[in-house]
């Protein structure tokens, strides 16, 4: 005892205690590191993504002012770029190194030197990774924007989880010492109590005080010593009984027979109707296997315990290979799987955060899932947008629903809006860049009227700014009639095209005739067929579109030929098949680069910024938009400095019939 008591590492409890405690302080402090060392390449790595995301951003955004030396937009820029959260400051210097506009620096204050590589460790007032990136513009270095992400919150983080860790650890060390040297007590003292029994039952004392029993081994042990001693004097006393269990079970014997034949009719009917239900449940579950086989929507229900019992074939379909088997994951398995697939604007943040409607309010045909969000709770929204990782980037709409049974307690509904988000976003788009371009002659026309208004000036000068705002104005009718073509291209998608057969050659040469060719420029050189060549094609949009691509060829072109002539080939690719019929521009003038022949079809763009070439940027959407709803492409060929060929492809037809 004075051992035990002086000396407890002597004892096997003892020394299984200080074991415990030495292997759980080592895999603690392992995962304490480890955790930190995750945590900060995670989030180094997530600072370095973002930096990487919004550098080209603010660079795009700031190039046309800059090469303007638009510097008030240019602040305007970094203003609003500064709201973002994570952004400590923005700075823009121009081709010679001048501050032309900060948001978040103080003035005058020198920018802080660029450090590509970063590490959370500093001890720094303010933590921050700063970045430059040079603003270019068609080879031109037009200066440099450079900003810095505050990293304060993941130092806080990082701090934050260290100590924690450290609390938790020695929590865990504390508790399981008190828990081992419980359970080391325990046992030692219910063998004391097996050993002295046993001792009493080989001396022949059969009647004994059960021992304690358990659920563990030693418990076990236990039980079954107790169950032996029992059974001796049980199985005496069963002997005596049975002569009398005998006679009363042969008594109760004749009663019951008189009682299983009843029994035996209700069984029966009860089996009967027991049939009928499984029969109507195997209906019902085969209906909602083929709903759910073919809905195009995903679900996936959760067990009372907060598993994953099962997900519908779309769902995986969704969100695609990555995701891995969903079945058997905890609830918070499931979100973190998920959030790993997703961007970092659209985070998953978990089942929990989701508010639950009643399954009684979700019809299988999904009526009302296009209802706006709840705004009740913003932390618990009864909808979230999350758009996933990969190519694509899919959006999807999820909501939770609950239910009844224990083993369906909770559904996730997965809808692909992808669809409909890049509708939005194509809108919301197009919306700016027509606002954009509209403001330009906007701003001109009131700025000289304003001056013919409030000023006196000369019949000359007066008749300038009267040619300017005719100008800008003729501009503006452009923009809008242009804009309401597309409005109408895209709204009736062809419905009002007039589909005849006709001579590409005839065409070519009745809007190479119509067009005005500018002063001092020759007339395009043509090189048709004399035989016909027919296309099925709307004689006035294929005109305007021919039209635009030779206006387009001379604009661009301060000299040479601009040739046109026509070509045939074969459609390749799904859904085009059959002979082609080209009709190919061709213009020895200034040509684009690939960045800028990538951007040809976008609507609102031009390969000159200066303004020196007039036009509005939509022609070539409208070209693209009038050939594809002829089932044909366009197709452009260009090389700076060198000239650009247009080629709009037509499906051929049949000669008509009078000819």
């Amino acid at each position: 005892m004075r051992g035990m008591r002086f000396a407890p590492w002597r004892t096997v409890r003892g020394r299984l205690v200080l074991v415990a405690l030495l292997v759980e302080s080592v895999m603690l402090a392992m995962l304490v590191g480890n955790s930190l060392r995750l945590l900060r390449d995670a989030m180094g790595e997530q600072a370095r993504e973002q930096a990487e995301q919004i550098a080209p951003v603010l660079s795009a955004a700031l190039v046309a002012p800059l090469a303007q030396y638009d510097y008030a937009t240019v602040q305007a820029v970094l203003d609003e770029s500064h709201a973002i959260r994570g952004i400590d400051y923005l700075a823009v210097t121009d081709a010679s190194g001048t501050i032309v506009a900060t948001s978040g620096w103080q003035s005058g204050k020198a920018l802080p030197p660029v450090d590509p590589e970063f590490s959370l460790d500093d001890d720094d007032a303010t933590p921050r990774y700063d970045l430059a990136l040079p603003i270019k513009l068609a080879g031109q270095n037009l200066g440099t924007l450079q900003f810095g992400l505050d990293l304060t919150r993941i130092t806080v983080a990082r701090k934050n989880l260290l100590s924690q860790g450290v609390l938790i650890a020695l929590g865990e060390m504390l508790l399981s010492a008190g828990l081992l040297s419980l359970l080391g007590l325990l046992i030692t003292r219910q063998l004391s109590v097996l050993t002295t029994a046993s001792l009493k039952v080989a001396k022949g004392h059969v009647e004994l005080e059960p021992v304690p029993e358990g659920g563990d081994d030693v418990g076990r042990l236990g039980a079954a010593f107790n169950v032996m001693s029992r059974a001796i004097a049980d199985r005496v006393e069963q002997l005596t009984r049975a002569n009398q269990e005998t006679a009363r079970i042969a008594e109760s014997l004749k009663e019951k027979h008189q009682a299983l034949s009843a029994e035996n009719v209700k069984r029966l009917r009860v089996q009967q109707e027991l049939e009928v239900a499984l029969g109507h449940i195997r209906e019902r579950t085969a209906q909602l296997n083929a709903i759910f086989d073919l809905s195009p929507d995903g679900f996936v229900s959760f067990d009372g315990s907060g598993h994953v019992t099962y997900a519908s074939p779309a769902f995986p379909r969704m969100v695609g290979p990555a995701f891995g088997e969903a079945v058997g994951l905890s609830e918070p398995e499931f979100s973190a799987r998920l959030d790993s697939l997703c961007l970092a604007n659209t985070p998953f943040a978990g089942v929990g955060t989701l508010t639950p409607t009643h399954t009684a309010h979700m019809p299988l045909d999904g009526e009302g899932l296009d209802a706006p969000p709840h705004a009740a709770d913003p932390e618990h929204p009864e909808r979230l947008l999350v758009e996933l990782k990969g190519p694509g980037h899919r959006v999807l709409d999820v909501r939770l629903r609950v239910a009844d049974g224990e083993n369906v307690s909770r559904i996730l509904f997965f809808r692909d809006v992808t669809h409909e988000a890049e509708v939005d976003r194509m809108k919301s788009e197009f919306l700016s860049h027509a606002a954009h371009e509209l403001r330009t002659p906007m701003a001109s026309i009131f700025g000289f009227t304003e001056l013919l208004r409030t000023r006196k000036m000369s019949d000359e000068r007066r008749q300038d700014m009267l040619d300017v705002i005719h100008r800008q104005s003729l501009l503006m009718t452009a923009i809008i009639n242009e804009l309401l073509d597309l409005v109408r291209i895209d709204a009736r998608r062809g419905e009002d095209f007039e589909f005849v057969s006709l001579d590409a050659g005839a065409l070519v040469r009745a809007v190479v005739a119509d067009y005005k060719v500018p002063e001092g420029r020759e007339p395009a050189v043509l090189d048709l067929p004399y035989t016909p060549r027919w296309v099925r094609a709307d004689d006035n949009k294929l005109k305007r579109a021919v039209g635009n691509i030779l206006s387009n060829a001379f604009k661009y072109s301060t000299g040479g030929a601009v040739e046109v002539c026509l070509v045939t080939g074969e459609a390749s690719g799904p859904g085009n098949v059959g002979p082609r019929v080209g009709i190919r521009v061709s213009d020895h003038g200034i040509g684009m680069s690939p960045e800028q022949l990538a951007r040809v079809w976008e609507r609102f763009y031009r390969a000159d910024a200066s303004g020196n070439v007039p036009g509005t940027g939509l022609g070539m959407a409208i070209v693209k938009e009038i050939i594809e709803l002829h089932g044909g492409k366009a197709e452009v060929q260009s090389e700076f400095g060198v000239g650009t060929t247009v080629t709009l492809w037509l499906p051929t037809a049949k000669a008509p019939t009078h000819a």
